[in-house]
């Protein structure tokens, strides 16, 4: 069993090499309880007893079990405070206890701790987040017999439901000493807990291949239920897929528990088709960052599950998605939409995305849809430099609440700017639809809103000053109220860890407006403005972004480095969680027509010509199907038009021969009747002086009739 835990490394650093005697485990030994009289060993007790409520893994001990025990380990048990304590939520964890048995006196290092449960597989519980570790303590045992060893928490740590307590022992323990653990006679798998060693790792009690315990290990915790305030009731939006759309093949979904509860346990997803619900996916890690461009976070998706639906047949369905909490409440929210499990988006396979390209020649795709009619593949030139027109808006001018906008608005004093970078970044793609002639979305009734107004407003939707910052949830939701106040004119879309292909693809053949969700240090948004050339030699890209942390619009570094996109600001590489977008519904784009194919019976295919293209410039190629049905799917690729040292000099038309064809090539395209040779402009210059004109026809001429060298290529 491989445990999800932040604790993990610290406590296997603490724990070091393997213990002495963890050989001798398997020798471990049953003693019945006589008695159960324990002396109690505190550090400090603060705690009235009548507001003390103590609950634990057990509700009584029958064993302790001897020649287990050597120290320089670690315990965990799972507790349960609704088991123990009326109202226990939420629960105040003041102190934790593992009662020992000795058999001598004994100096001790102990230390505690507290981590989640990770239920990501709900047949086995396992300690998940560290949430609280306690200081080390170093006690002594003062005779034989048994003992509660209570250690406190450095700070309470509040929970809202069930949580693992750990118990470190920092000393190697002489066999004679002899300490036992107590245990319950109630076995329960995924339970208890230990670790001692980091090639062992950890060992469930229950089940392992040195000795079975015969029931939970027994620990206790002490502290005050039911205190503060009440968590309210789970609420949840389902904020993908969007009802009565059409989702093609396969899909992520995603959910957003907006009660601001703190106890929710996790998120079911359901389908139905005219009949019951099925679940597909559960999700109990609903870690979501909060980006305020100050502090470091890290990736986290929310409640959000890929969905392949491939295997269903085609049709309505209603998704419903239902969020649970700890204490078993619940609540749901559903839309409809039509599955098409086989879409007819092609993909085009040869060649591939980021490859260079020498035309003429065949681009060759791929569809899973058998009804397919036909495919048409379109061409669109991707500038060298492209910038979509963003205009920089530094956080630091916004969040004002002092009613000084001049000092800056940093996180003091009640200011807020500091924690804008998600307003911001969202309102540079509001004005850039505003730019482009969408009027509506900067007014509030037919006032004009300047553009910190507008990060202003976005701001309350995304909740920036309650939670100082935005998480994604509130800024794909939020944006989407804005727009729909406004005229709804647009679409939203998102996908996690964008590469840079499909991010170019959004932003330059699409014209998205785009932020991305950055994590590392600090957690951050950014708009992206544009893109510079190809490749870079360390095989990274340039992308432009309007950066809300410096006010600035700068070119910066995009990667993939250990399975992640990340994008360089400053000096410090960001994983690259989220890119979001926004479009208008009314936006017409227009990509030239290279061919099509209504056969495929040997392939689908499609070739395309050289005619019009430059070399060294990248282009766009974007498949488009269509089948029986009527329904429609494209995607796309990013090439570069490189043919160096593949032409033949002279030959403009790359038909492999020099003739008067090409003559007639050069003459079109220096008169201005036709298409630059096959590699662009530049290969007109025939006779290598730099420039195109009546010149380079001249010196061709005298080529074809042998008075001439060979052209320049």
């Amino acid at each position: 069993m491989l445990l999800r835990s932040t604790a993990l490394a610290l406590l296997v650093l603490l724990v070091g090499t393997a213990s002495t005697f963890s050989d001798s485990r398997s020798t471990a030994r049953l003693v019945p309880i006589d008695s159960d009289a324990r002396q109690s060993l505190r550090v400090k007790y603060d705690l009235s007893t009548a507001a003390a409520c103590t609950t634990g893994s057990v509700s009584q001990i029958f064993w302790y079990i001897e020649q287990w025990v050597t120290g320089n380990e670690l315990y965990k048990a799972y507790i349960d405070p609704s088991f123990g304590c009326p109202n226990p939520y939420p629960f105040t964890i003041r102190e934790i206890n593992m009662p020992m048995h000795f058999r001598k006196a004994v100096a001790l290092i102990v230390s505690v701790d507290v981590e989640d449960v990770d239920a990501s597989n709900p047949n086995c519980k396992v300690p998940g987040v560290m949430r609280a570790l306690s200081s080390d303590y170093q006690l002594t045992i003062p005779s034989a017999g048994g003992y509660n060893i209570w250690i406190p928490l450095d700070t309470p740590l509040v929970v809202n439901g069930p949580f693992y307590a750990g118990f470190f022992i920092g000393t190697s323990l002489d066999t004679l000493v002899n300490a036992a653990i107590y245990t319950d006679t109630t076995r329960i798998l995924c339970r208890s807990w230990n670790i001692w060693d980091t090639t062992v790792g950890f060992v469930d009690l229950a089940n392992n291949d040195f000795y079975d315990f015969p029931g939970r290990l027994a620990m206790e915790v002490n502290g005050t239920a039911g205190g503060g305030q009440a968590q309210p009731a789970p609420q949840i939006a389902l904020l993908a897929p969007t009802g009565g759309g059409m989702m093609l093949g396969s899909t992520t979904l995603w959910a957003a528990d907006t009660s601001g509860s703190t106890i929710i346990d996790y998120v079911a997803f359901e389908y139905a088709n005219g009949g019951p619900f099925t679940e597909f996916a559960r999700d109990y890690d609903g870690g979501s960052p909060v980006r305020d461009g100050v502090n470091p976070v890290s990736s986290g998706n929310g409640f959000s599950v890929n969905w392949d639906f491939s295997a269903l047949p085609e049709g309505t369905y209603t998704i419903r998605a239902t969020v649970y909490d700890t204490i078993g409440r619940s609540a749901m929210s559903s839309v409809s939409v039509y599955l098409e499990p086989t879409p007819p988006t092609p993909r085009i396979t040869s060649p591939l995305t980021g490859s260079d390209i020498c035309p003429p020649q065949g681009i060759l795709m791929q569809c899973s849809d058998a009804n397919m009619q036909y495919i048409q593949v379109y061409r669109n030139n991707a500038a060298m430099t492209y910038s979509s027109g963003l205009t920089a808006l530094p956080e630091h001018s916004l969040g004002n609440a002092n009613g000084n906008p001049n000092d800056g608005n940093y996180a003091a004093n009640g200011e807020f700017g500091d924690y804008y970078s998600g307003p911001a970044a969202a309102a540079v793609v509001v004005k850039l639809w505003y730019d482009r002639g969408y009027q509506n979305i900067m007014k509030s009734g037919v006032t004009l809103l300047s553009i910190t107004n507008v990060a202003e407003t976005l701001a309350t939707l995304f909740g920036t000053r309650l939670n100082h910052g935005t998480r994604d949830e509130m800024l794909y939701a939020g944006l989407k109220t804005y727009a729909t106040a406004r005229g709804n004119e647009f679409n939203f879309d998102f996908q996690r860890n964008p590469s840079y292909w499909s991010l170019r693809t959004w932003v330059e053949d699409e014209r998205r407006g785009v932020l991305l969700g950055l994590s590392g240090n600090p957690g951050m948004y950014v708009a992206v403005d544009g893109f510079s050339g190809w490749m870079q030699p360390d095989s990274s890209f340039i992308v432009s972004v309007s950066d809300p942390v410096s006010g600035t619009i700068h070119d910066a570094s995009y990667r993939y480095l250990a399975s992640s996109w990340q994008l360089q600001i400053g000096s410090v590489w960001h994983p690259v969680d989220i890119m979001i977008s926004m479009t208008a519904t009314t936006l017409n784009i227009t990509r030239l027509l290279v061919g099509a194919d209504v056969n495929r019976d040997d392939g689908w295919s499609v070739n395309l010509p050289a005619t019009g293209l430059v070399e060294n410039n990248p282009y766009f190629l974007r498949s488009v199907g269509r089948d029986s049905s009527g329904f429609q799917g494209s995607s796309a690729i990013l090439t570069r038009f490189s043919c160096a040292g593949s032409y033949t000099a002279g030959d403009y038309n790359s038909d492999g021969s020099t003739d008067l064809a090409d003559l007639f090539v050069l003459i079109n395209f220096i008169t201005g009747t036709g298409f630059a040779p096959d590699g662009g402009a530049r290969r007109a210059d025939a006779n290598c002086d730099n420039y195109v004109n009546v010149a380079d026809l001249v010196y061709y001429m005298n080529y074809l009739f042998g008075l001439a060298a060979t052209p320049c290529r």
